[in-house]
This record gives C-alpha cells, structure tokens and sequence, in this order.
C-alpha cells in the first residue's frame, strides 16, 4: 500500500490526521497495558470497520521489546489515560505521538483495505507533523528539534493491530518526515486556500481574498491548545517572523490542567473524569449554558457558574500574557488572530477581556477569530477550523511540494 502524504497534527486533546486526503481524529488518550491484559482486553470481536477507530489495541517493539497499547476512545476510562495534560507534554521522547502514529496507520490501511491481505507493507512518500514553541526554544536551534522529532518517525516501523476481528501485521516506511514550527505554520492556511478546478478534476492552491486585512500590519497568530499556547509575531503580509523573539511561549497553565482542577475542586460528584468534563463543555459552549442533565433519571444540574467562572478567569490572564510580550516592541498597529482547539470555548471571554484592556473599536478592528475571519467558499477543500488550521497548513505545503516534484 502506498501513502503519499500523511499530515498529523499530535494535540493533548485530539490527534487530527490528514492522510491523501483523508480525515479522522483519534483522541489523545494512550495506556500501556501489559501483554497478558492486551491478550484478554477484548470479550467480543469487532466486525465492522466502522467500530475500529474507537477499539484500537495496539502492539509495537520498541527498544527490543514488544509493548502494547490502548490509543484512543478504548483509554478514555482508563485512569492513567490523561497523565499528560496536567504538565506540558514533551512530544519529542512521549510514547503517546508514536503510538497514535501506528494506531492511525492501522486504521487507515484497514479502512482502505475492508477485505484485504492481514500482513501488509506500507511506503509513506511524505510525513508532516509539528512541535509547540515551548519544545522547540529547549534547543539552541528549532531546527534541532525539528529534526529529532521528524527522525522519530523517518524510516521503518512495526505495528500489530491486535484489535479482536482486525488483527493486523503491518511494516511502514516512511521516506521522508519533516516537523514544522506549529502555530507559525498556520499562516499557509490563512493566506492559501485547497480549491477544485473549474472541471473538478485537481486540487489548486489559491490565495485567500481574507488575508489583505492583514497585508499593511504586522500580526500576531494566538494558536490556544489542550496542553500549551504559541504566540507568534509575523511581518507584514502574514509573512515569515523575523527573529527567534517573534516566538512567544504564553506562561499560563495548560487548559486541560485548569480544567482537571475545575474538576477536582468543585464538579467531581458530577464527572467521572476529564474527558467527560470536556465533552460537557465542548457540546454546551455555544450557547453559554452549561446544565448537566441525567438521561437515565432526568434530573438537571446548573453548572454555567462554576464553568463560565473558570473560563473567564482563564480568558482574563491569556489575554493579559498574549499582548504583554508585543505591544511594548511594536512598531505600528498590530492585529491578532486566534485559533487552535480551545478558542471557540474562550472566545467571548477574550473579547470581553480585550475590550475591557483597550476598547471595544480596537477590539473589533485589530482582533480576529478563525471562525468569523475565514469566508464561505463552495469550492475550497477542507476548509480549516480553528483545530485543523495547523493541518490544513501541512496539506498545502504538501501539495506545494509534490508540484515542484
């Protein structure tokens, strides 16, 4: 089996993978079991491919030795399941981008193939991923993390998916792997567009008629996610930063780390764990209503309090540690555009906190959130949202670079 482009995005709440155009989301949960328990997880087989994504079990030989793990919504009840998310995630040594890596290569090859061969060879011509800034200011030079995190993934691996009824053998090649700058790269996205051609028979790059607001200013992209924000100082035109200094690690607890602690001090009779806590917030944030509802015995719980408390005081300091770093160095108007997994949550907190630190007319004409910046196109493929917008960047620089081949 052949891959061409495979673009993942490794977050600590959900992994996004892109793969020859194919999209699907694993979360980021990760348990090692050991052999004896992976051998005797599954009572039932699973028939229907459509059923794998959320019954991953996995096994690999790292270092000599065969581990295995649950990846994904197999974990999510398994208490060791989120040990990352309270602490900044250090992608380049954790087993948890790796195991994802496999797992969704697994998926994948079994999706494409339904009926086929149980031992299989794949050849990935090109793998794009990214690391948060924080990882990457370790080095005396991005580059070196870039290349310690890309060579994880270059060359040959080994993956059993042990998934009763999906049982696979699968040895992957990966021929060439590249990390990006994550939250820098989003600016491909914001200035291009994936489009069909008139006769719909190729994809095209086009450029973003949304990206000239920014052509005269420089520009801050603020990328909030799951476990870290970057905050990143472009030149003029959305183009390239200038210095290492353009790249700004936000010092501010993790959000699942402020949203554990919610859990722990004052939702715990109500939650069973993080993920479900996320969940809760993640399907009631729109409306800024957040009641808790039993469907077994129809009693309702007001949370929005509790909830809407945290995410303002969350908003209050993000913003506070956002503009701090540049607005003291900037030599002109500088605008801000917001993406990355939690945005959509804290977005009107921040535009509350914004307007109360300048004013409302600054606010509406130097501040941008994805969802409301990028336009309606009936022919763009894959239209970025605010989690996706660092994908959707790997798959145009994919693309560029199997043109120029």
């Amino acid at each position: 089996m052949k891959i061409e482009r495979l673009n993942a995005d490794f977050g600590n709440s959900t992994n996004n993978f892109l793969i020859d155009s194919y999209y699907f989301e694993i979360p980021t949960c990760v348990v090692e079991l050991t052999k004896e328990k992976a051998e005797s997880h599954f009572t039932n087989s699973v028939d229907e491919v459509g059923d794998l994504l959320d019954r991953l079990l996995i096994s690999t030989t790292i270092d000599d030795a065969e581990r295995f793990f649950l990846v994904g919504k197999l974990a999510e009840d398994n208490p060791y399941s989120n040990s990352h998310v309270g602490k900044m995630h250090d992608k380049v040594n954790s087993d948890i981008p790796y195991a994802a890596f496999l797992a969704a290569i697994a998926y994948y090859h079994r999706v494409k193939n339904e009926d086929g061969e149980n031992v299989a060879e794949i050849e990935v011509d090109s793998m794009k991923m990214m690391l948060p800034i924080w990882l990457l200011k370790k080095e005396e030079k991005f580059s070196i993390g870039q290349n310690k995190m890309a060579n994880r993934f270059l060359g040959e691996h080994t993956v059993r998916l042990l998934t009763v009824g999906m049982e696979t053998e699968l040895t992957i090649k990966v021929v060439s792997s590249k990390c990006h700058m994550e939250s820098e790269v989003a600016r491909w996205a914001l200035k291009y567009k994936m489009v069909n051609d008139k006769e719909n028979l190729a994809t095209i790059i086009e450029k973003r008629m949304e990206s000239k607001k920014f052509e005269d200013n420089e520009t801050v992209l603020v990328d909030i996610g799951g476990g870290s924000t970057d905050a990143v100082l472009l030149t003029k035109g959305l183009n390239t930063p200038v210095s290492k200094d353009s790249f700004q690690v936000i010092q501010i607890t993790p959000f699942l780390g402020s949203l554990e602690k919610l859990l722990k001090e004052k939702l715990i009779q109500y939650f069973t764990d993080l993920r479900s806590l996320e969940k809760f917030i993640v399907t009631n944030y729109k409306n800024q209503k957040y009641i808790l509802k039993n469907q077994n015995t129809g009693a309702k719980y007001d949370l929005t309090d509790q909830v809407v408390e945290m995410l303002k005081e969350y908003a209050e300091l993000l913003v506070y540690k956002v503009m701090e770093p540049f607005n003291s160095n900037s030599k002109g108007v500088l605008k801000y555009i917001y993406f990355g997994g939690e945005t959509p949550i804290l977005a009107p907190y921040i535009k509350e906190c914004v307007k109360k630190m300048t004013s409302e007319e600054i606010m509406e004409n130097n501040h941008y959130f994805l969802g409301e910046l990028l336009e309606d196109d009936k022919k763009e493929i894959f239209k970025p949202a605010s989690r996706t917008i660092n994908l959707a960047a790997l798959e145009i620089l994919s693309l560029n670079e199997r043109k120029s081949k």
